[in-house]
């Protein structure tokens, strides 16, 4: 009897010093296209056309989410470089692969993507390099016509910090002009933009952060798209003069922004085994505020 007391006072007590999560889906903001907060125990491939676990290496798990909550576990192994990803469809897409798309029907000229993020204490190694991208499928080869990369830094010098890399899959005279997926020779490089937030540090392991993107597509024939992204709400870095498509929108049928990818992708191999941690993913029209802390 005595231990049942204990054990008793011990759920009470954790109960009351619990922390509510952060972010639920069922209070998601204003715009909201998309929404997972992995409290829903539905399959992952019934709600992101591509879902890759490597083995067992990315999946849904209790307690890995921010304050306890779910979420998703990412683990390497010592140079492993590809650890699992999901992708996201929205709006009109060319190809009936990109399945489950949120909102098939609409274009997107304009949205904002979240994803919380936290690396294992000890962590090493930087970034891990492909994190988060949005980008324009444009046709059933899946050329592309715009990208816009979340990434860990290249250099070794920018391997702690977030650098955003927008990408053109449109020529000069407003032709698209790639021919597959990451056509990397044929697309127009718009100029990287490192943040000011080092999280990929050794010494900031452990913590979550909040990251939040926002791309909008140029006004057909203007340069004034823009990429930018946050952490924690502070602004990293942002372009407002890019020319992402030329004219290329005003040709009828041409695409719009139709998917989001989350991704575990490390150039080079990780350094030693390791884990990382995503929860609450968002995207939305309208500004998505990070509320945590």
């Amino acid at each position: 009897m005595h231990h049942l007391v204990l054990y008793l006072l011990y759920l009470i007590n954790a109960g009351l010093n619990a922390q509510p999560d952060c972010f639920s889906c069922s209070n998601a903001p204003e715009g909201t296209i998309f929404c997972d907060d992995f409290e829903n125990k539905e399959d992952l491939r019934e709600r992101y056309f591509a879902y890759d676990d490597d083995d067992g290496d990315f999946i849904l798990m209790e307690n890995a989410g921010r304050n306890g909550s779910a979420g998703m576990r990412v683990r390497w192994q010592k140079g492993e470089v590809d650890a699992g990803k999901l992708h996201k469809a929205i709006g009109r897409s060319p190809d009936p692969y990109m399945s489950h798309a949120a909102m098939p029907d609409k274009d997107f000229d304009e949205i904002y993507w979240r994803m919380d993020i936290k690396f294992e204490p000890n962590w090493q190694g930087g970034g891990g390099d492909k994190l988060s991208r949005a980008t324009v499928i444009a046709g059933r080869n899946w050329q592309q016509s715009m990208i816009a990369h979340i990434w860990s830094g290249g250099r070794v010098a920018d391997h702690n910090y977030l650098v955003m890399d927008p990408a053109s899959g449109i020529n000069d005279k407003g032709e698209l002009v790639t021919q597959r997926y990451n056509d990397f020779r044929n697309l127009r490089w718009l100029g990287n933009k490192r943040g000011v937030n080092d999280i990929f540090s050794d010494v900031k392991a452990g913590k979550w952060y909040c990251i939040v993107a926002h791309v909008k597509l140029n006004t057909p024939g203007k340069s004034d798209g823009i990429f930018e992204f946050w952490i924690d709400d502070v602004l990293q870095a942002g372009s407002y003069d890019l020319n992402w498509h030329g004219d290329w929108n005003n040709i009828p049928g041409s695409y719009k922004i139709n998917a989001i990818f989350f991704e575990n992708y490390w150039n080079k191999g990780a350094v030693k085994d390791q884990e990382r941690y995503f929860d609450n993913i968002v995207i939305s029209t309208q500004p998505i505020p990070c509320n945590c802390k």
